[in-house]
């Protein structure tokens, strides 16, 4: 695959309304907040959240979340998520976002159809730290919204996807640095197998529990209807 098929082109003009992250307003939101999670879009009004799994474009082809899906991290994780946007910013990038609380059904689901990828964890081993609001998956954007150039696309599992791209782009290589260096300054770790996938330090020691997970269910949230994996 070449480096040019790896850019995911957006609006090359100013930024469209696409890559503005509109507030979304419902009770799940509300719910969350006593749970100490934080709606992201209005904590980082100038963050770009394209959440992936709402899209057909993950490794179950099928929507995961509804339309109205909240971007939800735990408060301490998203002030963190807060310093990386702000490093970038000043140097002219930013950050979009691709998942962040992730219903433990989701991870459910995702195991099942991606399980043999070794991207998702076994629910009857653990929870994601995704289902407990303290781990990101996100990307690097230019000052318009625009996606770099980045070794693999979202959930593209392989050597590539390894935290340190040996590839021969030179520009690949300084867009993986500039995202992994805003994001370990911030105060999260990389997940080895995946360069996109951050998880909040304080939370990343085998002896620091991350908060409890927080079903869709309890908040109120109707996941879409998946069809059974063939």
């Amino acid at each position: 695959m070449s480096i040019a098929s790896l850019v995911v082109s957006c609006s090359s003009g100013p930024e469209s309304e696409e890559h503005r992250s509109a507030i979304v307003v419902n009770d799940a939101v509300a719910y969350a907040a006593k749970r100490s999670m934080v709606d992201v879009r209005k904590h980082i009004p100038d963050v770009v959240c394209d959440l992936r799994y709402a899209t057909k474009r993950n490794v179950t082809g099928q929507l995961l979340y509804p339309a109205d899906m909240p971007c939800l991290l735990f408060w301490s994780t998203a002030d963190k998520l807060k310093r990386a946007q702000a490093l970038l910013r000043a140097q002219g990038y930013g950050l979009k976002i691709w998942d962040a609380w992730r219903p433990p059904e989701v991870q459910v689901s995702l195991f099942e159809f991606g399980g043999h990828t070794g991207m998702f964890v076994d629910p009857k081993e653990c929870w994601s730290k995704h289902c407990s609001g303290v781990s990101v998956d996100v990307t690097l954007v230019d000052a318009r919204g625009n996606e770099m150039a980045l070794p693999t696309y979202f959930d593209e599992g392989g050597p590539k996807a390894h935290y340190i791209y040996q590839g021969s782009s030179e520009s690949v290589r300084k867009n993986v640095r500039l995202l992994q260096d805003a994001m370990t300054a911030a105060g999260f770790s990389i997940l080895i197998n995946e360069w996109w996938h951050f998880d909040d330090a304080e939370c990343s020691d085998a002896d620091v529990a991350p908060p409890p997970v927080m079903f869709a269910s309890e908040a109120g949230i109707k996941l879409p209807p998946l069809a059974k994996k063939r």
